[in-house]
């Protein structure tokens, strides 16, 4: 080979075969599509709507959920009594006081309180 003359391989010049055609992509099936968390289809599963038996309402799957605990509930079934029993103290409806402002003021200085004492248990320098 001259001295003057480049080589056909070599340093980020790769074999002729190797290379991309004139018009193809290096990547011809593209990105793969992004995977759905567990929330976002929850959220599309238990808000589509559907007819009730009874009458031509439509509601959405999660209420319809509700009504149906609620019924089983009322048909003495334990289970349902139970979950339902779990669900309404979550969401803080079986206590009247709990969305109350001075009561969310309250528990917030008691974590700030906890959080600091764990702190300085953690940092003796921590004033």
């Amino acid at each position: 080979m001259k001295k003057d003359q480049t080589p056909n391989v070599g340093y980020m010049i790769p074999p002729q075969h190797t290379r991309f055609k004139k018009g193809q992509s290096g990547n011809p099936r593209g990105r793969p599509r992004k995977r759905e968390d567990l929330n976002t289809v929850l959220h599309r599963v238990l808000n589509r709507k559907v007819r009730t038996k009874d009458d031509d309402q439509t509601m959405p799957i999660r209420d319809a959920l509700m009504w149906k605990l609620r019924d089983l509930a009322l048909q003495g079934d334990k289970q349902a009594i139970a979950l339902q029993q779990r669900i309404i103290e979550e969401a803080g409806i079986a206590d009247p006081n709990a969305h109350s402002p001075e009561e969310k003021a309250r528990r917030v200085l008691r974590n700030i309180r906890r959080m600091e004492k764990r702190a300085a248990r953690k940092d003796p320098t921590h004033e």
